[in-house]
């Protein structure tokens, strides 16, 4: 866990700035890596992800961001996440990132409807 953190830490120092335009895409990619990394270590072999998730949420809070909800309790919603972990499991995040980067712009999506 202790080497989890140092590596999160240094990808979060090497995180571009807000304003640079591959931003989104590192984030998401960060993301990714640090959910799937998360659960590789967690005790649990059935992707419990529930602490994963609010990790990531604790990232992006601590960037000044929102918050993110993947849609995970649905039968389909669930069926996805778990391919994708499995496919992160085999070093492909691609599925994964695909479910954080549409979770985040539907987070951006509500913040401006609300406005």
């Amino acid at each position: 866990m202790t080497e989890f953190l140092e590596d999160l830490k240094i990808r979060l120092k090497h995180l571009p700035s807000i304003n640079d335009k591959d931003f989104i895409e590192k984030l998401v990619s960060l993301l990714a890596w640090s959910h799937h990394r998360f659960l590789w270590i967690h005790p649990f072999q059935d992707y419990n992800g529930r602490i994963g998730r609010l990790l990531n949420n604790i990232i992006l809070i601590n960037l000044n961001l929102p918050p993110i909800e993947l849609k995970v309790e649905t039968t389909s919603g669930r069926k996805k996440y778990i391919k994708a972990m499995q496919s992160a499991d085999n070093g492909n995040y691609k599925d994964l990132e695909k479910i954080i980067r549409g979770a985040f712009e539907e987070s951006i999506k509500e913040i401006e409807n609300k406005k």
